[in-house]
């Protein structure tokens, strides 16, 4: 079983660099379950995708990756943000299934509890996104809030121990004020950190990392032999009609 995750920036090109994209591809191979996982950056774009402008920036590019993914043997394409952007776009695209790590997260603490709370890095100014987002998956009535740990998509892979110590305090809060009871990291580079059992051992209630969630939902579903449904993701008619 090949998966790829298909990274939506240019990590080489950032200030994290290629050191981080082969952390992040260790990270992933010694958590799959005998699947071959690698890692693939975009050319170009933003360096980290904190907002739906940023989002829609990269769709023309992971549209041409999970093209290249498909021709190139993998099995199952993983969406690199937990914003999941142009997901819908993708399936239409290719026959192998393309996984959301957003949609897997939410899915899997839909399992878990009865309030879902999201912690995102930024100040949120997009709760009502993420609460729409919940009840496109039918998982409205779960959703208790989204809070933030107030620091950028980059900072947070660089300062595991201060994110740790944000996201017990934010957790926290989240089950206090909002009655969560399950916790999702809404983010990719929160979920690389490695920190998220010793979050649920501070908080003792499930948090839910979208990368494991992501990578585990690709395993199953590919070894299940299963992908997305082409009545519901059809070929665009203008892709059929070049072909």
């Amino acid at each position: 079983m090949r998966i790829l995750y298909q990274l939506t920036s240019p990590m080489e090109k950032t200030a994290l660099g290629a050191p981080e994209v082969a952390r992040r591809r260790e990270f992933l191979r010694t958590r799959a379950a005998g699947a071959d996982v690698d890692v693939r950056s975009l050319a170009d774009g933003p360096a980290s995708i904190e907002s739906e402008w940023e989002g829609a920036l990269v769709v023309p590019q992971l549209c041409d990756a999970v093209q290249r993914a498909q021709q190139d043997g993998f099995h199952a394409v993983i969406v690199g943000c937990f914003s999941d952007p142009g997901l819908a776009a993708l399936r239409e695209l290719v026959n192998i299934p393309i996984i959301g790590p957003g949609h897997a997260a939410i899915h899997v603490a839909a399992q878990l509890g009865t309030r879902i709370g999201v912690i995102s890095p930024l100040e949120s100014r997009g709760g009502g996104l993420v609460a729409a987002r919940f009840r496109a998956l039918g998982c409205g009535e779960l959703f208790a809030g989204v809070r933030s740990i107030g620091m950028s998509v980059l900072d947070v892979a660089r300062q595991r121990e201060a994110v740790l110590d944000r996201l017990q305090q934010v957790g926290q809060a989240s089950m206090r004020e909002d009655g969560a009871d399950v916790i999702v990291l809404g983010c990719m580079s929160m979920g690389f950190l490695g920190i998220t059992d010793e979050v649920m051992k501070r908080l003792e209630i499930p948090v839910v990392n979208p990368v494991t969630a992501a990578l585990k939902t690709a395993e199953m579903v590919v070894s299940m032999g299963l992908s997305h449904s082409k009545a519901a993701y059809p070929v665009p008619p203008k892709m059929e009609v070049s072909r």
